[in-house]
């Protein structure tokens, strides 16, 4: 049952491209409908986002988040809790974004321009909704 239910978070980590990305500055909190792309092993996502958008300095501030994944038309949801990581190295920013690129070419003027940067969450938690009734939680391997 365990082994079925991470098989179901798995499949829908790696098949969708849009989360919902909840933030908050310490009163309001702020969702934004957001394209990523994930090192699965690793359970990191990555975002692009205007350096001066209300969702950036959210995460420097208050660096706990929740995301949300669906496939509204089978009645399943994963929300998952994580934590803002800065990324230190320039290196591994760019080529992370080629990355990001190679899934998401759409997003390449985006990425390119002077104001966007790339935002990485560490997933800790994670709750799936099967229907109504039935949920299942469990931590992720590398929290």
């Amino acid at each position: 049952m365990t082994k079925d239910k991470l098989q179901i978070i798995d499949n829908l980590i790696l098949s969708k491209d849009l989360c919902v990305l909840a933030t908050s500055d310490g009163i309001q909190p702020l969702t934004s409908l957001m394209t990523y792309f994930v090192d699965h092993a690793a359970m990191k996502f990555y975002f692009l986002s205007r350096k001066d958008s209300q969702k950036s300095k959210n995460l420097k501030k208050h660096p706990h988040v929740s995301m949300m994944i669906d496939r509204r038309d089978e009645g399943q949801a994963l929300s998952i809790q994580g934590v803002y990581s800065p990324i230190k190295k320039d290196q591994t920013t760019e080529a992370i974004i080629k990355l990001f690129l190679m899934k998401h070419p759409q997003m390449k003027t985006f990425a390119e321009h002077a104001d966007t940067e790339l935002i990485r969450v560490e997933a800790k938690t994670g709750q799936l909704s099967d229907g109504v009734k039935e949920t299942f939680t469990t931590k992720f391997k590398n929290s």
